[in-house]
């Protein structure tokens, strides 16, 4: 199950916990990953990486993300499974694009087009759906039934699809669109939490002497209202109005807790068919979102709320339960944990770690690393040709920017002490007393990115 821009949601989450009890259930009978980390703080290239086992940096990237990535011969995690006699099924927005790598599923069902449009991301209103550009709106709280949004739709199909599948060996893989913007949820799911509650997030300001790359463009500013005052060459001093920042948080919380229901729907239905007893679920997000913090609105960044995601994965014949695992891991796990639990023979060509061996007890230290990159989409910048670079350990979180067209010349460095606050507050890469651990941790982006 992947949802979309989902930020992690354990028990120690500091604001606006959302409620989402059958995500809770899920949490309670599987391992919850609580540092689990995207390869890549965008739909397209995070998909593509996890569904491959790969970073997108192996994946054969040439500075580009906009450009499409050859799969070639790899098997990815749909051929793999489909070539070990599995029913491979695709639901919803699984790979960005529905095209991408479809030889590998026997099945691919996703919400009606028109024109290749998806109904503008999943609003309930038709007067919305039809608006274009920066006309939509980023919120919508309408008393509509179910049926009128996509996810629900997907959740029904879904459900279907397991009863004709039930006997027979099947990988399915459901793709939620919500919550990603815009927040548009049934006004139920409005109703769960009051107004007044809804508190602003955490740490709002801008990294001090941190990077300007990321805040060349505003995910908010593609909508209505936010357009004027939130699209702008450098952002970093602008801020959402309180109002405005409440409804959007707001919004944000319904969409969880919709989604949430469509998960308890799923669960539900696999133990109506008999099937929890003997079928492994993995809940993820593709990356993670800020809702005001940094002064940023949406991901596209290397920072904690873009790359942290929630993670937990059910395995039936596991005895333990509601373990929770500290370990910094990454998506790029999910593929070869796979194949471990179902048994089967291991793809030599995954680098990502079996996550099997944290299922039997809690792992109460943080340990290990993880390691993202991002790249801006935006055409015709000076900085086109930057990619960052970011390793993610227990005590700092480090970002080096290399210009890719000049034989990677580090162009920026971002040093970040989170031990106290998992959030980037302060860039401390000039102070001296830290070039040995800004060494240290720029070798380890060039041995695990392998330049």
């Amino acid at each position: 199950i992947i949802v979309d821009d989902m930020r992690p949601i354990i028990d120690n989450e500091k604001f606006n916990f959302p409620k989402t009890p059958n995500i809770k259930r899920l949490e309670k009978r599987g391992t919850s990953f609580t540092r689990a980390y995207a390869q890549y703080a965008n739909c397209s290239p995070s998909r593509m990486s996890f569904l491959t086992g790969l970073s997108p940096e192996k994946l054969g990237h040439e500075g580009n993300y906009n450009q499409k990535t050859e799969f070639n011969s790899h098997a990815t995690m749909p051929k793999y499974f489909k070539s070990n006699q599995y029913y491979t099924s695709s639901f919803g927005k699984v790979y960005h694009d529905i095209r991408d790598d479809s030889s590998s599923w026997d099945l691919i069902h996703d919400i009606d087009r028109n024109n290749n449009d998806l109904a503008w991301e999943c609003y309930g209103l038709l007067k919305n759906q039809i608006l274009e550009g920066t006309d939509r709106p980023a919120v919508e709280n309408a008393n509509l039934p179910l049926h009128q949004y996509n996810d629900f739709n997907i959740t029904s199909a879904v459900e279907r699809h397991l009863e004709k599948v039930k006997d027979t060996l099947f990988f399915t893989v459901v793709g939620f669109r919500k919550p990603h913007l815009p927040f548009a949820a049934p006004k139920k799911y409005w109703d769960l939490y009051e107004y007044e509650d809804v508190s602003l997030q955490g740490i709002s300001n801008a990294p001090i002497d941190g990077d300007s790359i990321v805040y060349q463009w505003s995910e908010l500013s593609s909508y209505d209202k936010f357009f004027e005052y939130y699209a702008s060459n450098n952002y970093r001093s602008r801020s959402v109005k309180s109002n405005d920042a409440k409804e959007l948080i707001h919004g944000y919380l319904a969409s969880v807790s919709y989604i949430d229901e469509l998960v308890g729907r799923l669960i539900n239905k696999l133990e109506e068919l008999h099937l929890h007893k003997n079928t492994i679920i993995v809940f993820m997000s593709d990356h993670g979102l800020h809702l005001g913090e940094q002064q940023i609105w949406g991901k596209h960044s290397s920072y904690e709320m873009s790359t942290h995601v929630p993670l937990i994965i059910f395995d039936p014949s596991e005895s333990s339960k509601g373990v929770n695992c500290n370990n910094f891991v990454e998506l790029i796990d999910i593929y070869p944990t796979l194949i471990d639990l179902n048994g089967l023979k291991k793809n030599t060509s995954l680098p990502g770690n079996s996550l099997s061996n944290f299922f039997d007890n809690d792992v109460n230290k943080f340990s290990g690393s993880a390691f993202s990159q991002y790249q801006s989409f935006q055409k015709d910048k000076s900085f086109n040709n930057y990619m960052a670079y970011a390793i993610y350990t227990e005590d700092f979180n480090y970002i080096e920017w290399q210009d890719l067209s000049k034989q990677r010349t580090i162009v920026q460095r971002e040093l970040y002490d989170v031990s106290k606050n998992r959030s980037e507050i302060i860039n401390i890469s000039a102070e001296p007393g830290y070039s040995k651990i800004q060494e240290d941790l720029s070798r380890e982006i060039r041995l695990n990115f392998g330049f």
